[in-house]
């Protein structure tokens, strides 16, 4: 897919870089300009591969 540079996907892909590298949403709001948290939410959606990796992080009885 051809995907166009546009100042959603730029806003987007600067939003899933911060949290993915660690930055807290409260952070991620603030330089993006929002106010509610819920609406950075959009920006972070986990991927499977996150979802997974979280799970890694479980620590498990044996």
């Amino acid at each position: 897919m051809d995907e166009k540079t546009t100042a959603h996907v730029l806003r987007h892909t600067f939003a899933t870089s911060l949290v993915r590298g660690g930055t807290d949403l409260v952070t991620v709001a603030e330089l993006l300009g929002h106010s509610r948290l819920e609406t950075v939410r959009i920006y972070t959606q986990p991927t499977e591969d996150d979802k997974i990796r979280a799970l890694d992080h479980l620590i498990v009885a044996e």
